[in-house]
């Protein structure tokens, strides 16, 4: 067999991705992704690193993160890569209830001034969705950008959706509220069934519950 393989160099580079992100995460650090699911998943990322750096290679995981890639690449392609900023890193501080906190996010593109979130799904049902839309409207408040392209590429259409109302700094208190409070756990009824954590979470519904 040839020593050239494929395979492990993606192998590596999504495991040692997700293993830097993990290990520079402060206490007092939250990120966007973190807001918008399962208070538990923040929990539980801490608590089992190595859960979250093996899903760092599930097939969709990765999948999903080529499409961003290669969707960052047309578009320097398409406006000049001094008109595209790719994968922009963003922090904001906020203080609850007496602590502060370190909000961090990573915009997939900034162009002119629009924001641009890039999403991949097998299918568009229900599109755009809910988690979605609150995420773009978070990246809107951290950048304190007005406007934005929520991008859809799914395996039926490509379509984008508009969005122009960041969310407020009450808000973003109470997520972060949510999140010290585990509560909701799961927020969506649907989490559960995508969670890499839902094989010792106690809190794991299925179809029945």
């Amino acid at each position: 067999m040839s020593n050239f393989d494929i395979v492990k160099l993606i192998y590596g580079w999504r495991i040692e991705e997700a293993r830097k992100r993990l290990e520079k995460k402060l206490e007092n650090e939250i990120y966007i992704t973190d807001l918008i699911y399962c208070p538990l998943k923040y929990y539980y990322q801490r608590m089992y690193k190595e859960i979250a750096i093996a899903n760092a290679f599930d097939p969709i995981t990765i999948s999903g993160e080529l499409i961003h890639l290669g969707i960052g690449k047309l578009l320097e392609d398409l406006l000049g890569k001094d008109n595209v900023r790719l994968e922009v890193e963003y922090e904001k501080e906020v203080v609850v209830d007496g602590a502060t906190y370190i909000v961090k996010g990573r915009v997939d593109a900034v162009i002119g001034d629009w924001l641009i979130e890039i999403k991949s799904s097998r299918s568009d049902l229900s599109i755009p969705h809910q988690h979605h839309i609150l995420q773009t409207r978070l990246y809107l408040w951290l950048t304190g950008l007005r406007k934005a392209i929520l991008l859809y590429i799914t395996q039926n259409r490509l379509s984008q959706y508009f969005i122009e109302d960041p969310v407020s700094d009450g808000e973003v208190a109470d997520l972060i509220r949510s999140i010290l409070s585990l509560k909701p756990a799961p927020r969506y009824s649907w989490e559960c069934s995508y969670c890499p954590y839902a094989i010792l979470c106690s809190n794991k519904k299925t179809a029945q519950s």
